[in-house]
């Protein structure tokens, strides 16, 4: 992610640039993960922390900047590469001074998340961007969307989110919450269910809500993976709505867009064998132009690998380090 240049760029070093890595960081509700990469994106370390959600922000924040000054030492001890870049990835709406709508990280409504781990690491900036639109990030430069324009990421997990990938930039939105699709009405929710603090797509087809709804139809709290390979009527006719539901909000994004595929991830895609061809049917039969749909590469880490990519992206390609705005500092315009 750079910013546009005002001066002549740099001649290309006539040796080259010495080995570099980037720390990316996925804090999430349960666990916070931060890995250490190479220039390619590829995983050279690993680590992983509870994040102690009911704790606060405070604590988390620290033990992470612990774990990424330990990172960077071994990059340089052991790996003669050091740490040119940071990111760090958070469920919610991430703007310059708080988070919004991020339940699962209590405290964090308050945190300015870039400026502050740019004070715990002792760094001039941090990236930071939300979660999906990381995966979406991963996805495009590492992924399935990789060289596909326009593409979409629609991350099928707890909850359901996506993203919009244009010109090789993820669409950030003008309040940094593009692609909150939960929040979209299928057509039998009230006008005013989101005011009344609904989700009414995410209740319908995500897995928190699938799991209630099996309850509450079936007596049993399933799993989105159990329900799909339910063999009851009952709970076929649960996946079958479930499936209609989704490939309707899917075919009204792919109208308005015109996306060439559909990316799909997050913890329902292990029911892709079940999702992925119903889904293509449902979707082609809704659409003038059907996208590709395609199952995601990073199915369990896509923000991690988000973080990654952001930071990779905050680089100068010549070698040198720019003062990159954050992911969440943009507005009106799309996330590189």
């Amino acid at each position: 992610m750079l910013q546009e240049r005002t001066t002549a760029p740099h001649p290309r070093p006539l040796t080259p640039a010495p080995a570099r890595t980037v720390i990316g960081i996925d804090f999430g509700g349960t666990k916070t993960e931060i890995a250490l990469a190479g220039p390619d994106g590829a995983v050279l370390r690993r680590r992983r922390l509870d994040t102690l959600a009911e704790r606060g922000p405070d604590q988390i924040l620290a033990r992470a900047a612990e774990t990424v000054r330990a990172l960077a030492a071994e990059a340089e001890a052991d790996l003669g590469a050091p740490v040119a870049a940071h990111a760090a990835v958070a469920p919610g709406v991430i703007q310059p001074d708080r988070i919004l709508l991020t339940p699962n990280l209590p405290g964090w409504e308050r945190l300015a998340l870039a400026d502050r781990l740019a004070g715990e690491l002792d760094v001039p900036a941090v990236a930071v961007a939300n979660d999906v639109r990381a995966g979406a990030l991963a996805e495009l430069r590492f992924g399935a969307l990789r060289g596909v324009d326009p593409g979409m990421y629609v991350s099928l997990g707890t909850g359901i989110a996506a993203a919009l990938t244009v010109g090789g930039r993820v669409l950030a939105g003008a309040r940094h919450a593009a692609g909150e699709i939960g929040y979209m009405n299928p057509g039998d929710a009230p006008a005013d269910a989101v005011a009344l603090g609904r989700a009414p797509l995410e209740e319908l087809v995500a897995g928190k809500g699938l799991s209630e709804r099996a309850l509450a139809r079936l007596g049993v709290p399933l799993t989105a993976t159990e329900l799909f390979a339910g063999a009851e009527p009952a709970a076929k006719e649960l996946a079958a709505e479930t499936l209609t539901v989704l490939a309707r909000a899917l075919a009204n994004l792919s109208v308005f867009v015109d996306p060439a595929r559909i990316v799909l991830g997050g913890g329902m895609m292990a029911s892709a064998a079940t999702l992925l061809p119903a889904l293509t049917r449902l979707v082609g039969q809704a659409t003038p132009f059907p996208p590709e749909l395609r199952t995601a590469r990073f199915l369990k880490d896509a923000s991690l690998h988000g973080a990654l990519a952001l930071a990779l992206d905050s680089l100068d390609p010549l070698g040198t380090d720019v003062a990159a705005a954050p992911f969440t500092a943009l507005r009106l315009e799309a996330i590189r």
